[in-house]
């Protein structure tokens, strides 16, 4: 049986864990809002463009069918921008790395004052399950990469 203060010591080091995971999610995330960003403003600045150069006269076949495609491919791109929600998954996650160091925090200084009070301690508990139901999951890859094989 776990006494109070190993009990606060096993509690601080899954928060220390799932805080950097949170935040290893959400860079995770915001690389990839990039990675369908960036080509979709690319073709679709290149579609504007040639759409314009080409008001002038009647263009060759190919351009024509390039631009069509690259049109598609920025519209499919945003698309899935808009479908995958890297964005906001990527904010959920720092919003929950950011909970779990203030209750990681809150840990630090019962760990340090050598509080034991069942009753605080039963808080402590319903904050970190609170907060466990409201947080998104964390890939897996992530979540083992930052140390989480150790705390099973």
């Amino acid at each position: 049986m776990l006494t109070p203060q190993q009990m606060l010591d096993d509690w601080y080091e899954r928060i220390k864990v799932t805080q950097l995971a949170h935040y290893g999610s959400a860079e995770h995330y915001g690389k990839r809002k990039f990675h369908l960003g960036v080509p979709a403003v690319i073709l679709s600045a290149l579609v504007g463009t040639t759409v314009f150069a080409t008001l002038q006269k009647q263009p060759e076949l190919w351009l024509q069918i390039t631009v069509g495609l690259a049109s598609v491919a920025a519209a499919l791109l945003t698309s899935l921008q808009t479908f995958l929600g890297y964005s906001e998954k990527a904010e959920k996650h720092r919003i929950a790395g950011a909970k779990y160091g203030a209750l990681g925090r809150e840990l630090e200084q019962l760990r340090a004052e050598g509080i034991t009070d069942s009753e605080i301690l039963s808080n402590v508990r319903t904050k970190l399950d609170n907060l466990a139901e409201e947080s998104p999951n964390n890939p897996k890859s992530i979540y083992y990469g930052v140390g989480a094989e150790k705390l099973i």
